[in-house]
């Protein structure tokens, strides 16, 4: 529909995982005030960072754009996937080795944006093919990718097509 891609409506971004330090959200925060188009982001999870994020995410002035869902049990993650347009893993160290929601983001069509670790995550979302894979604790560069994002609803509906792809193609036996 025509109105799906009007550039008034924000672009809808979901982080769902623990809310622990080496996720990196404090970084996807620091990066929404950089990108410079209308953004709405969606962080589902609990755990120690989420008091810290929500005051990171007031003195940023962000909170008309993000809203913390909290802990979302498992049946219903399919629906927050399906009701957004990009899938954010922003992860600063090696202790996210394989990022099991990229995979299932990748399932509902959603392109993907996470960060090179040297573990798993550049390896299940492929640079340019499925998504970006951008420079851990650089805001600037999740900043340009969802910039990019934004603009392109077609680059959006071809990243998450060959997410899909390959995420059917090489993961889903790992999820039985």
């Amino acid at each position: 529909a025509a109105e799906d891609t009007a550039p008034e409506r924000p672009l809808r971004v979901l982080f769902a995982g623990l809310l622990r330090h080496y996720k990196g959200v404090d970084v996807l925060l620091h990066a929404l005030p950089l990108v410079d188009r209308p953004i709405a982001l969606t962080i589902a999870g609990a755990g120690p960072e989420a008091e810290p994020l929500r005051l990171l995410c007031r003195r940023l002035g962000l909170e008309s754009q993000v809203r913390f869902l909290g802990r979302v049990p498992d049946d219903d993650l399919a629906g927050l996937y399906r009701d957004h347009d990009v899938f954010v893993l922003p992860a600063v160290s090696p202790a996210e080795a394989f990022g099991q929601v990229l995979v299932e983001a990748m399932l509902s069509g959603l392109p993907c944006i996470t960060t090179e670790l040297g573990t798993g995550t550049s390896f299940v979302v492929q640079e340019g093919v499925t998504g970006r894979v951008v420079a851990p604790r650089a805001a600037r560069q999740p900043a340009t990718a969802l910039r990019e994002l934004a603009d392109s609803p077609e680059l959006r509906a071809r990243l998450g097509q060959a997410g899909r792809a390959r995420a059917l193609e090489h993961f889903t036996t790992a999820r039985m």
